[in-house]
């Protein structure tokens, strides 16, 4: 007996089987209960989450044959007559299955056109089902079009397809769209636990957690690594075996690196490396993993846990709750930082797993230091600037302190910085005295015109912004105080709030922006060039010019200007 795999044995054969699609389910078993069945359909979505399926279960219930059904399109199939079984295993005749990827040509298209007049054979529904609908050609999706709008009445379309942006509008929008949304990690785990029990299979939570994360919401992926691992593991399913299996970094064993990181155990760092590095895993994997924890701590510290859970599995979401309380998203951003720098450097390094240690040290020195917030606190309080810090975070700090509050930390005297000045008056004043001279504002300038304001553009050597303004901001009107502008439709959404940024840093008046949409307003760039053409009509139309074209033929004016 030829064995069939999980994917295909387990696949859905009623709406009411299909996994985490549950806006779907609502609509169409109200569309076929209400009797309102659409002509056709467009289902969408990633890999694995029932597009195929599903477009299946619909041409089933157009055309399943038993008789408690009342010979009536139903939702829920029977799967056991004629019409159902020949549908499931796509041999159905008047159930016509396209693969567009390998069939992308009108003449595909005029064939299904040809075709479409003629009644079904033995169903109710003649349906036409089309997959990865958009390979098909701009001519074929024209060739579609008038009868995908007014088909015969006998005749259903489903197009399935993973790139919905691809197919033109006026295919979607005569027909009813669906997106199936990826799946989540919990359902994806309880459905692999129903199939490891109907199987007969033994196998851990921890390790169907696990398939369920690196899934990405695809079910088919997570039952096609299922498959793969009842045989590595002969037939009992273990993290350990996965892991190795998928040549990934289990996550415990990234979260366990990353504690002794922020715990400054260099050794233990180095051994935990080495371990990893025996079991298979290569430098480049052991990198995304940790980059991985590290997101996922990132999303813990923000997210609150009840949503977590609904995409981590149990026992993940524990020891992240465990480790994010430890450390403070400022640290969180700069160790990703520093992380993905580590990445590009094992691509250029001569010895990938050297970089990757050299890397994961220097990380942990870094751990050590204190963030800003930490550091100003530290030198109020008058401790020393290289006693160790606690990385928790922290809350509340006073940052409106006075400058006698502060120790000095200047180059040469960061060694005698443990005295608080509150003990030395003389040191004390010349310290304020000083951050007195660098407070000083910068002296506000008075704007009479824009050109002013892309003068102070220029000094401040803000080319960006400048060629941005001259090539998409319209001057509408200035008046002291108010700006009235347009912006061409090439221009950043943040434009105006930069300009205001910068005329707010230099003047003392409040400023007004107030767009007014005008077409016929100009670029600086526009009025430019309109300048120079009426200065050149100008030049053309002298008495002395045209007697000198006159005089010598082809004579082309290199350089001119007005007095």
């Amino acid at each position: 007996m030829v064995y069939t795999v999980l994917a295909r044995k387990y696949r859905p054969q009623k709406l009411s089987d299909l996994v985490g699609q549950e806006t779907l389910v609502k609509v169409l078993t109200n569309s076929f209960k209400l009797n309102r069945i659409a002509h056709a359909f467009i289902l969408t979505g990633s890999r694995g989450v029932g597009k195929t399926s599903t477009a299946r279960i619909i041409a089933k219930g157009l055309n399943c044959e038993d008789p408690a059904k009342k010979n009536t399109p139903t939702i829920d199939p029977c799967g056991i007559c004629s019409s159902c079984t020949s549908i499931a295993e796509s041999r159905h005749i008047d159930v016509l299955e396209m693969d567009a990827a390998s069939r992308t040509g009108v003449s595909d298209v005029r064939e299904i056109i040809e075709n479409i007049d003629y009644k079904t054979v033995t169903a109710r529904f003649k349906v036409y089902i089309i997959d990865e609908v958009h390979m098909l050609s701009n001519s074929a999706f024209n060739a579609l079009l008038k009868t995908l709008e007014e088909p015969p009445e006998h005749v259903k379309f489903i197009f399935a397809t993973t790139e919905v942006t691809k197919i033109p509008t006026t295919v979607i929008s005569r027909c009813q769209r669906f997106d199936l949304t990826r799946i989540e990690a919990s359902k994806i785990s309880g459905q692999l636990e129903s199939i490891c029990n109907k199987e007969e299979i033994s196998f851990s939570r921890n390790a169907l957690s696990f398939i369920s994360n690196i899934a990405e919401g695809s079910l088919r992926d997570a039952l096609s690594i299922l498959d793969q691992a009842i045989v590595h593991g002969e037939g009992s399913i273990e993290l350990e075996s996965i892991t190795s299996m998928l040549g990934l970094v289990d996550q415990n064993g990234s979260l366990k690196l990353f504690k002794h990181i922020i715990d400054q155990e260099q050794e233990k760092i180095l051994e935990e490396l080495d371990l990893q590095y025996k079991n298979g895993f290569d430098s480049i994997a052991i990198l995304n993993g940790l980059m991985e924890t590290i997101s996922k701590l990132m999303i813990f510290k923000i997210r609150k846990e009840d949503s977590v859970e609904k995409s981590f599995s149990g026992e993940l979401v524990q020891s992240l709750s465990k480790v994010s309380k430890r450390i403070s998203t400022d640290i969180l951003s700069r160790c990703w930082q520093m992380v993905l720098k580590n990445h590009g450097e094992l691509k250029s390094a001569p010895d990938m797993f050297s970089a990757l240690q050299m890397g994961m040290l220097r990380l942990s020195f870094f751990c050590g230091l204190p963030g800003p917030l930490d550091l100003i606190k530290q030198i109020s309080e008058g401790k020393m600037i290289g006693e160790k810090v606690d990385i928790e975070p922290r809350h509340n700090l006073d940052l409106m302190q006075k400058p006698t509050e502060i120790s000095e930390v200047m180059p040469g005297n960061i060694g005698n910085s443990s005295e608080s000045l509150a003990t030395d008056p003389e040191r004390s004043a010349k310290l304020t005295e000083d951050f007195q001279f660098r407070g000083k504002e910068k002296k506000k300038i008075e704007i009479n015109d824009f050109d002013d304001i892309l003068s102070l553009i220029e000094e401040e050597r803000n080319l960006p912004l400048l060629v941005e303004i001259e090539n998409n901001f319209k001057l509408i009107s200035f008046t002291a105080g108010e700006i009235e502008f347009d912006l061409t439709q090439d221009a950043r959404s943040d434009l105006v709030l930069d300009i205001s940024k910068l005329i707010a840093k230099n003047s003392d008046l409040q400023w007004k922006f107030v767009r007014v949409p005008d077409n016929s307003a100009l670029t600086i760039v526009a009025k430019r060039k309109e300048t120079r053409n009426k200065q050149q009509r100008k030049i053309d139309s002298n008495l002395v010019v045209k007697e000198i074209k006159r005089i010598f033929p082809g004579a082309r004016i290199g350089k001119s200007t007005f007095h």
